[in-house]
C-alpha cells in the first residue's frame, strides 16, 4: 500500500513540476512579447486614413484633435494618426496593473514662459505616490478654455484615459514638436471632442519661441523623462491615466 501511495505522490509531484515549468515558460514569453513591443526599433505607428473632412494632408491629424473651423494650425502640429495594429493584444497577465498615472496641476509656473506646471504621478494601488515628473499640458494662454473642444490648445480634460501601449513609438519623429524619446498615445474613456492625445517631450520647454506647452497632449521636460514614463508602464503594467485637476 505504501508503495502505491509513493507511486501516486511521485506522479502528482512530477505533474506539478511540469505545470510549474509550463507557467514560467508562458509568463516569460509574455514578458518578452511586451518588452519587444515597448523597445522595438521599428515604430509600431501605422498610417491611417484620418478624417476625410480635415484640410490636412492624408494620413495626418493635428497634434491633439480635429481643429475648430477657422482655427489656423500651428507649425509642426500634425502627426501620424495612431492606430493599434489589428493583431496586437496585451497578454492577460500584463493586465494586472500595480500602479496608475495621475496628472495634477500645481501652483507653480515656468519662469521664462509662464506655462503652468503640472505633476505626473506614479501612484500605487494603496494610494502611495511612488515617483513624479514635471509636465505641461495645453498652452499657457489657453488654460481656462473649454477642455472638451477640439483644436483649442487647452489642457487635457478631467477624466480617465487608457494608455495605448500598442502605439508606443520611439524617436525620431517627422513632427519636431514631438521631440525626442518616446511617444505614448492615450484614449479618453469618456465623451469628449478631444482625440489623438498622448505623452511626448516638449522640445520648447522653457523657450520663448511661441511653442512652449502643447496643443493638448502631456509634454515632458526631456527625452529621459519620456523613457522613465515607458519604464513605469513596463514595470508596473500601467494601463490608466487619471486627470484630476
Amino acid at each position: 500500500m505504501f508503495g502505491v501511495l509513493g507511486l501516486v505522490t511521485g506522479s502528482l509531484t512530477a505533474t506539478a513540476v511540469w505545470h510549474g515549468q509550463q507557467w514560467i515558460s508562458h509568463h516569460k514569453a509574455e514578458q518578452d512579447h511586451m518588452r519587444q513591443l515597448m523597445y522595438a526599433q521599428v515604430s509600431p505607428i501605422e498610417q491611417g486614413p484620418g478624417n476625410g473632412n480635415l484640410s490636412v494632408p492624408p494620413g495626418v491629424l493635428p497634434l491633439d484633435a480635429t481643429p475648430t473651423p477657422g482655427v489656423v494650425n500651428e507649425p509642426g502640429s500634425a502627426r501620424p494618426w495612431i492606430q493599434l495594429k489589428p493583431s496586437f493584444a496585451i497578454p492577460a497577465q500584463s493586465q494586472r496593473q500595480s500602479a496608475t498615472l495621475v496628472l495634477k496641476r500645481t501652483d507653480k509656473t515656468i519662469k521664462e514662459t509662464k506655462d503652468p506646471l503640472w505633476e505626473l504621478q506614479l501612484v500605487a494601488t494603496d494610494g502611495k505616490v511612488l515617483e513624479a515628473l514635471p509636465a505641461l499640458t495645453g498652452r499657457a494662454y489657453r488654460q481656462t478654455a473649454d477642455r472638451n473642444i477640439a483644436g483649442n490648445k487647452s489642457p487635457l480634460p478631467k477624466g480617465t484615459y487608457s494608455i495605448d501601449r500598442g502605439g508606443i513609438a520611439s524617436a525620431p519623429f517627422s513632427d519636431p514638436e514631438l521631440g525626442k524619446g518616446y511617444w505614448v498615445p492615450i484614449t479618453p474613456l469618456f465623451s469628449t471632442g478631444r482625440s489623438a492625445l498622448g505623452f511626448h517631450q516638449d522640445p520648447s520647454w522653457g523657450k520663448q519661441n511661441g511653442e512652449s506647452g502643447t496643443s493638448g497632449c502631456v509634454g515632458l521636460a526631456n527625452a529621459t523623462d519620456t523613457a522613465k514614463l515607458v519604464d513605469w508602464i513596463k514595470h508596473f503594467n500601467v494601463t490608466r491615466l487619471t486627470v484630476e485637476s
